[in-house]
Parts: structure tokens; C-alpha cells; sequence
């Protein structure tokens, strides 16, 4: 308050000069500048400062935080690429396995169908066999019999029977092995 009243006894007393300033005003509106500027120094820089520094220190932070943030989001790219790359392999592996698995089991198929189809075509002609010498049977018993009948009549009289079919079948049995061969 003192200074207040210095600055105003000062301020009435002082005289102007040439260029329109008061000497005493002046001096007043300086010790003013000066007790404000020392209250600032002393308590409000400080307080600025130190809210500036918080500021500065939150800043950096966020920056700081969007740098690891922009790490983070490049190194999951790079090990989601990573993962994918793997998983394409392994999905090409597993195609490439299942078209082996699939063309083993195919080759498997065709080898049973050709062995079942050649174990029929042998059971085939077997049959066919079988139903071949039984006809040729069945026909050497009617040539038996037609040539017994025939024989007989030439004759014109029975004669034993069981002998002239002994006979006829060695016969008979005879052409057919010449025939064979």
C-alpha cells in the first residue's frame, strides 16, 4: 500500500515534460510493472511452467503411446500375414495330401474292379467250360445212343447191350481226345 501511495503523491507532484510524459506517473506504472512482475515470477511462471510441463508431458505421452500403438499395429500385421502365409501352406498341403489320398484310393478301386472283374471272367469261363464238356457229355450219350440204335437196326438184332455201349464210348471218347489235340 505504501508503494500505492508513493506511486500517487508522485503521480500529483510531477510535472510533465515536452513529450507528454509524466515523470512521476511513469515511475509509479514502473514499481506497479515491478511488484506485478515479481507476484508472476514468484508464483504465476512457476504455476504456468509447471502446467506447461504437465502439458508437454501429456503430449509426449500420447505421442509416445500412438508410436507404440502404430508399432503394435505393424508387427500384428506383419504376424497376421505371417499366419496366413502358414495357413496357405498348410492348406496346400492338405490339398495336395488329400488329392494323393484320393488318387491312391482310386488306383485301389480300379486295381479291386479289375481284379474282381478278371476273378469273374475266370469264373465265367469256367462255367463255361463246365457247360461245355457238359454238352459235349450230353452229346456223346446221344451219339452213343443214336449209333446203338443205328447199329442195331443195320443188324437188325439185339445184341448186348452194355458191351456195344462200352464200345461206342471208347470210341467216341477216342475222336474226341484226337480232336483235342
Amino acid at each position: 500500500m505504501e508503494l500505492g501511495a508513493i506511486a500517487l503523491v508522485l503521480a500529483e507532484g510531477g510535472q510533465s515534460s515536452g513529450l507528454g510524459i509524466n515523470g512521476a506517473f511513469f515511475i509509479s506504472q514502473l514499481i506497479s510493472f515491478g511488484i506485478v512482475f515479481l507476484l508472476l515470477w514468484k508464483w504465476g511462471f512457476p504455476a504456468i511452467t509447471n502446467i506447461m510441463d504437465k502439458r508437454q508431458a501429456i503430449i509426449r505421452e500420447g505421442i509416445e503411446n500412438a508410436e507404440r500403438a502404430k508399432r503394435d499395429l505393424t508387427e500384428a500385421n506383419e504376424r497376421a500375414e505371417q499366419i496366413l502365409v502358414e495357413a496357405r501352406r498348410q492348406s496346400q498341403e492338405t490339398i495336395e495330401r488329400a488329392a494323393k489320398n484320393a488318387q491312391q484310393e482310386a488306383n485301389r478301386i480300379i486295381e479291386d474292379a479289375q481284379a474282381r472283374a478278371e476273378q469273374i471272367t475266370q469264373q465265367q469261363i469256367a462255367r463255361i467250360q463246365q457247360e461245355a464238356n457238359r454238352a459235349r457229355a450230353e452229346l456223346s450219350r446221344e451219339i452213343v445212343t443214336l449209333s446203338i440204335e443205328a447199329a442195331g437196326r443195320v443188324i437188325s438184332k439185339s445184341v448186348d447191350s452194355r458191351d456195344n455201349r462200352r464200345l461206342v464210348e471208347e470210341f467216341v471218347a477216342a475222336s474226341d481226345q484226337s480232336r483235342n489235340n
